[in-house]
């Protein structure tokens, strides 16, 4: 197939001359939810790359991309085939690793320092970016937890394993095997796993990088070094005060890719296919599940927890708590699909794209609701932020820290411990103006629910 995208560059490059310039939009049947973000990052192309880029970002719609496929036709003239899909975030070829964490990943860090479970995953095709961007977004995480921490001590732990198969290993201790087993409370445990108590941030970062070291890798056609096993990094954030802690998995699932990317094709390396592919689609199945849990939880309180497959693959036993849905726990999933825009590619691409829409669980639109200043569910982002500038008092809270982008609603279904904690992140505040603005913002809603306006 390569040689025959190669034989008809030229051609490819006139049918894409023809397309229509403005294509049919897609049509959204809601957003994403606030604790479920899907994005897709397209990696750079190589300058020595032969073949010409498949991916085509949408200028008008955000997060929407066309893919265009030459496809062999048997009448011998070669066609375009298109087809386009729709993310929650889209990173295109200029967008930087740090712009990916400032808009996916850095909410998850105060998010597990109050006490949540914040999750990220990244899924691709062997050669797409992915273990890169997991390995720069865990140094910004090490860089926020160990330098931008708030008064108060909290011990930082890390546990970094490898998952092939139904195997385990511990990264951090030379690839140890490690046992996989279920408590009496029915949570997997790593049993034989060490989990290291971090003192700064250079140590987080060497520990990180060791880890890297000791992954399970084979050569493919793409990559001399691809990932063959999911690797976990699971960073425990334990409160001394309280005796409770949160929990932040920075998760590199294995690389994807089809039977003409594998170099070898012996019966050992078809069988860790298929077991990715399985526990890939369990995964898939669990997230999906948890989501639609949540935004129905939301909307029909009484209704059925649903049943989540979680004890059908390893990868999930260990994230079971990531998944329950009857968990008391709040729980935040970020799912980053790397994809390589080469033409070459573009089976693959289509594949992840296709994972990507498949884990997106949108909400229903509703009714525009007519503003009220008086009515906190009523508000924008940008009306959030002008009621914090005008309300927060002498000691300013800075409205793009407490409210980067949430809404009204949103806002008020902050945690006490999170609105208290982002609060104090601005210079000068502490906790009794935190918990008095709060208190401000919540009087409001009240008054507004009761019908009382000023």
């Amino acid at each position: 197939m390569d040689r025959f995208y190669l034989e008809n560059v030229a051609k490819y490059h006139s049918l894409l001359g023809r397309l229509d310039p403005t294509p049919r939009p897609r049509v959204s049947t809601g957003k994403a939810g606030p604790n479920m973000v899907v994005g897709a990052r397209i990696r750079p192309l190589p300058e020595d790359e032969d073949f010409p880029s498949a991916i085509f970002p949408r200028k008008i719609e955000k997060n929407v991309v066309d893919i265009h496929d030459l496809y062999n036709h048997p009448k011998g003239i070669p066609i375009l085939k298109s087809f386009d899909y729709e993310v929650d975030r889209l990173y295109g070829q200029d967008s930087t690793t740090k712009d990916i964490y400032q808009d996916l990943v850095t909410d998850l860090v105060p998010f597990t320092w109050n006490g949540g479970i914040g999750t990220l995953f990244a899924y691709g095709q062997t050669g797409s970016g992915k273990t890169y961007t997991v390995s720069r977004l865990e140094e910004f995480v090490a860089e926020a937890l160990m330098e931008d921490n708030p008064a108060g001590e909290k011990e930082v732990y890390m546990t970094i394993i490898d998952l092939a198969g139904n195997a385990a290993f511990d990264l951090l201790a030379e690839r140890k095997p490690i046992s996989l087993l279920e408590d009496s409370l029915g949570t997997t445990q790593l049993v034989g796993a060490e989990e290291h108590l971090i003192h700064d941030k250079d140590e987080m970062i060497n520990l990180i990088h060791s880890a890297t070291s000791f992954r399970q890798t084979a050569a493919t056609f793409k990559n001399d070094a691809s990932s063959r096993s999911h690797a976990i990094c699971r960073i425990r954030i334990r409160d001394p005060a309280t005796n409770s802690d949160g929990l932040l998995y920075l998760i590199d699932l294995a690389g994807s890719e089809g039977a003409r990317d594998i170099a070898s094709h012996g019966a050992d390396r078809m069988r860790e296919t298929r077991e990715i592919n399985i526990s890939l689609s369990v995964l898939k199945d669990c997230i999906r599940i948890r989501a639609q849990a949540d935004t129905a939880a939301a909307t029909s309180p009484d209704k059925t927890v649903p049943y989540v497959p979680f004890r059908q693959s390893a990868l999930t036993r260990v994230l079971k708590h990531v998944f329950d849905p009857a968990s008391t726990r709040p729980c935040k999933t970020v799912v980053i699909a790397c994809v390589n825009p080469s033409l070459a590619d573009v089976g693959p691409t289509k594949n992840t794209f296709r994972f990507a829409e498949m884990l997106r669980v949108l909400v229903p639109p509703v009714g525009k609701t007519e503003y009220d200043p008086a009515v906190p569910m009523t508000w924008d982002n940008a009306q959030v932020r002008e009621w914090i500038e005008k309300n927060s008092g002498s000691t300013a809270i800075l409205p793009h820290v407490l409210a980067p982008r949430e809404t009204g609603a949103q806002l008020l279904a902050l945690s006490d411990t999170e609105f208290e904690y982002r609060c104090q992140k601005c210079p000068g505040v502490k906790l009794a103006q935190a918990r008095a603005f709060r208190l401000k913002l919540w009087e409001l809603h009240v008054d507004a629910q009761h019908g009382k306006k000023d």
